[in-house]
């Protein structure tokens, strides 16, 4: 008779175990009794298999019969399929091979008391101990309670999260405490309808009167054979979840906006460039005094479009944090630029009070003009609020090793108790029009830069934020305005760039200074204008982006591979963002690059230092 037919026809379940506890063969017998097939089962450590029988006496016994040869007969219960709770009573041999033989039967009625008492209990015991173990090391909160929410058991992570002393204060008391009134009806039906069917509710933690977490939970009966179910309430905080997605939905918006702002700036920067240019000739070789004023007019405010688009720019692009002495009057000035027309419509008069003399903070610009940005928003949405005019003061003064900025409003300031709470991440009195990340982003950002922020009621005066960077060592110097200057010596300029109007613009800008100079419209007639070799120019003004097929780059590595050394003759021009690519070229390159729109002062001092 074939072996595997006589194991498959025995009463008892049949298990063959390698000496490395792998399980070589499965009756039949063992299938039916276990509901275990055997491609679940076969090939599989038997500790897989059985892991509520690892570190028991099960084990041990196993072990025994591994090690002498000496049969064993020993007990232990089943977890798998419609068998969970009953008990196996097996007889374990070792074979020649070393092989473990296991032979078991389904024990009940028929288990002897005086023979088999002490190694049921030990049983039971084992498995009670293990599920108690597994319950107190959930890293999820887990609650056993009954239909009316009354709480029987609860494990370590329940406590803290209903910051209760220990599991025993927590008996007794009913789970909708600390559930918010409005949800506690939808609780109490969630654990009558639990009994029949698992149930998943959404539901706030309160403690103290505050939202302290929101859990996602999932009730289920783990006792369906009695007539007074025992429910398991498991939650998962998923407070950090919503408010991370709320956080990803505002970054995914400022990202688009990040975008959107990278786009247009190209459009705006090089008519701003054209119209700066050519305003600045005029002013120069104006023949009247009302000429020269008006022309000085349009390029004084072609100069603040540019700078009011720089300055999106800074905040709207990616760059490596800095550390360095800032311009505290340009950060504020370039910020309330782009609140001009919220400060208006608000009713709000800005003023500054910044010292001629106050030493330079030191910091990142950027960042320094993201935290004075969020502070003016802040204090321009709390004179709003109020639906009366207001006042905002920004003043700067020196202190021991720092620089004091401070945002002073005539809003309403902030309620004393939720002073504490106002950089916490994610709070915010805005309602649905606040992410509460603001102050909590620029806490951040001032204390990468080594400094302090913090918020005060001003009696009488609203709110106060205050910043503290640390201070430079020494004040910096207004630059004064430098009148023009003709350059040293005439150059040959090659001026490479597609838009029409700002070639015409900075070509009479460089003619201005007495250069001599020839113009491309494009890669290809760059291309021609290069290709003699007698072709010497002492600078190329090559802009970034010169058509669909081609960049100023490309034009400056067929310089390079030429081998004749005039690449280090190019000068890069943009009015667009520099994405992280551009950046690595420009740093790869080892050249200068012109930022639109620039002033004669700023292309004679270029021109000069590359030739």
């Amino acid at each position: 008779m074939d072996p595997k037919a006589l194991l498959d026809s025995l009463d008892v379940g049949v298990a063959v175990l390698a000496r490395d506890w792998t399980v070589e063969d499965w009756s039949a017998t063992a299938t039916r009794l276990t509901g275990l097939a055997p491609e679940r089962v076969q090939g599989q450590s038997f500790w897989t298999v059985f892991p509520t029988a690892k570190g028991t006496h099960v084990e041990q016994a196993l072990a025994e019969v591994l090690a002498d040869g000496a049969p064993r007969s020993v007990l232990f219960p089943a977890r798998s399929g419609d068998f969970e709770g009953v008990i196996f009573d097996t007889h374990v041999s070792r074979t020649p091979r070393g092989q473990l033989v296991l032979e078991f039967r389904q024990v009940r009625e028929e288990l002897s008391p005086e023979s088999r008492a002490a190694q049921i209990l030990m049983a039971f015991e084992a498995e009670r101990r293990l599920y108690h173990q597994m319950f107190d090391t959930l890293p999820s909160p887990a609650l056993v309670v009954v239909v009316d929410g009354s709480i029987l058991e609860s494990n370590p992570a329940a406590v803290a999260l209903l910051a209760a002393t220990d599991a025993r204060a927590l008996r007794g008391r009913n789970l909708a405490e600390w559930a918010p009134a409005a949800q506690r009806g939808a609780l109490l039906a969630a654990l009558r309808d639990g009994v029949h069917k698992p149930q998943q509710v959404r539901l706030g933690i309160e403690v103290g009167g505050d939202q302290v977490a929101e859990v996602d939970g999932v009730i289920t009966n783990v006792d369906p054979g009695r007539s007074a179910a025992k429910l398991l309430f498991l939650a998962v905080d998923v407070s950090r979840e919503v408010l991370l997605q709320r956080k990803l939905l505002q970054s995914d918006r400022l990202a688009q906006l990040g975008a959107l702002v990278s786009g247009v700036a190209h459009e705006l920067n090089n008519p701003l460039a054209a119209i700066a240019a050519f305003a600045e000739l005029l002013a120069v070789d104006a023949t009247s005094p009302q000429l020269r004023e008006s022309a000085e007019v349009i390029h004084a405010e072609a100069d603040r479009a540019g700078r009011i688009v720089r300055t999106l720019l800074d905040f709207a692009r990616q760059r490596p944090h800095s550390r360095q002495p800032i311009d505290l009057r340009d950060a504020v000035e370039r910020v309330v630029a782009l609140e001009r027309s919220a400060l208006k419509k608000a009713r709000v008069h800005l003023s500054t009070d910044i010292p001629d003399h106050l030493p330079d903070p030191v910091g990142d610009q950027q960042e320094l003009q993201q935290v004075l940005l969020n502070g003016i928003v802040n204090a321009i949405q709390a004179i709003d609020a109020g639906g009366k005019p207001g006042k905002i003061l920004i003043w700067a003064r020196r202190a021991e090793g720092y620089v004091s900025i401070f945002i002073d409003d005539t809003g309403p300031g902030v309620p004393p108790e939720l002073l504490e709470r106002a950089f916490d991440p994610f709070f915010t009195t805005k309602g649905e029009q606040g992410t509460g990340l603001g102050l909590a982003i620029s806490l951040g950002l001032v204390k990468q830069m080594g400094g302090r922020m913090f918020l005060v009621n001003v009696e009488g005066a609203g709110a106060r934020l205050g910043i503290e960077l640390p201070a430079a060592e020494a004040p910096s110097t207004p630059a004064a305005p430098e009148r023009l200057r003709s350059a040293q010596r005439a150059l040959s300029v090659l001026l490479v760039e597609d838009e029409p109007s700002v070639r015409r613009g900075l070509e009479l800008m460089a003619r201005r200074l007495g250069h001599t100079v020839e113009v491309a419209a494009d890669y290809a007639e760059a291309e021609k204008r290069l290709e003699p070799r007698r072709a010497r120019y002492d600078v190329m003004l090559i802009d970034i982006h010169l058509d669909e097929h081609h960049t100023g780059f490309d034009l400056f590595e067929q310089l390079r591979l030429e081998g004749r050394g005039r690449e280090r003759r190019v000068v890069f021009t943009t009015g667009d963002s520099m994405s992280a690519t551009t950046r690595d070229a420009l740093r790869v390159s080892e050249r200068p690059v012109l930022r639109k729109p620039f002033n004669l002062e700023e292309l004679r001092e270029v021109l000069e230092r590359v030739a």
